[in-house]
């Protein structure tokens, strides 16, 4: 059992346990013992949305619509190939941020998120990746309205970028939040959590 709990934290980085623990206000023991205990509920390291609803209920007493809601979009943020599965990881985070974080904490976390090559700075390229991604999640339902609010992503980056060359854009977490809070449309798009705008 020792060596199981070593290993699960050290999937936990000095990072992850500073954010979780200012998101959820835990010291950092309990976001290992938390972290622990998903261990011990899913030793695969796989949480189904079953698994996060169970979990929500276990330490929650929301309504259950309220809990659905909230695995759902856990599982919207970081089931990257759809198949229903979270690693425990990222299903930490995801349960932070969508109970506790604020808006600035959410968008700078979904900035962490598209910053592939973690310069701080998303670039162009990773900036398409957003894009694609996007397009994946709303496209299907939404294509006309998600195209429009690209075009409006992509006007709003040239004016970020002061109408230089997209190629070499570059937007701190700053511009990135800022541009976000700004337009709720395209926070929809890009950000895989419910953020009620201010």
């Amino acid at each position: 059992m020792g060596s199981n709990t070593s290993q699960s934290i050290a999937e936990l980085t000095k990072e992850d346990i500073e954010f979780i623990s200012n998101v959820t206000k835990l010291d950092h023991e309990n976001v290992r013992l938390w972290y622990s205990k998903l261990m011990a509920a899913c030793p695969d390291r796989k949480i189904s949305k079953a698994d996060t609803v169970n979990f929500l209920r276990s330490i929650n007493s929301g309504k259950d619509e309220q809990l659905q809601k909230q695995a759902n979009e856990i599982h919207k943020a970081f089931d990257e190939n759809n198949d229903g599965i979270v690693d425990q990881r990222e299903f930490l985070i995801g349960f932070a941020l969508t109970s506790k974080g604020s808006i600035h904490e959410k968008l700078k976390y979904v900035f962490r998120t598209y910053d592939h090559d973690k310069d701080g700075l998303i670039s162009k390229k990773e900036i398409d990746r957003m894009i694609k991604i996007a397009m994946r999640l709303h496209g299907k339902e939404e294509r006309e309205k998600t195209t429009r609010t690209i075009n409006e992503l992509k006007r709003s980056l040239e004016r970020l970028n002061q109408g230089k060359d997209l190629d070499h854009l570059k937007i701190t977490s700053e511009e990135f939040i800022q541009l976000l809070m700004e337009n709720k449309e395209l926070c929809k798009l890009v950000s895989p959590f419910n953020i009620e705008q201010p």
